[in-house]
């Protein structure tokens, strides 16, 4: 079983996507495949944030 993928994981991989496609464009899918992958990973996180500040301001007012 591996590891989750983590966020500094994605940056690493979107920094050596971007040099690949400066060296040849056809590896442009895998730059624009994990640049989705880190839109979607903190939109999630962006989420979670959100739903705990929510629970939070509930909490408080109970």
């Amino acid at each position: 079983m591996s590891a989750p993928v983590t966020l500094s994981d994605l940056q690493k991989m979107h920094r050596m996507a971007a040099a690949l496609v400066v060296a040849d464009p056809i590896y442009l899918p895998i730059f624009e495949r994990i640049e989705h992958e880190l839109a979607t990973y903190e939109a999630k996180t962006d989420a979670v944030s959100r739903a705990h500040a929510v629970a939070a301001r509930h909490k408080a007012a109970a």
